[in-house]
């Protein structure tokens, strides 16, 4: 992950086996990090699956809010944190 403080994104997809990915991308659109998380589909994204992201969340960063994108998968951009933030 780059030292600079250009937005990230952060997008859960489900894959065509029924496993939930995380991909997280950079300013330009280079994927840093992905892969699998623990979320099986069960319940809704906010209430279940959210809880099953949080440990794919860049060291530093924060979210104000996921969307959904229409086609399944749930996204949001990801700040930087002042570096007096907790």
């Amino acid at each position: 992950m780059s030292n600079e403080a250009d937005p990230i994104s952060m997008m859960v997809y489900p894959k065509p086996d029924g496993t939930w990915w995380v991909r997280i991308t950079d300013a330009q659109g280079n994927v840093e990090d992905k892969g699998p998380t623990s979320w099986k589909g069960e319940g809704t994204f906010f209430s279940h699956g959210l809880n099953s992201v949080v440990s794919w969340r860049p060291k530093g960063y924060a979210y104000q809010a996921w969307q959904e994108t229409g086609d399944g998968a749930y996204t949001a951009v990801l700040h930087r944190q002042a570096s007096w933030f907790g």
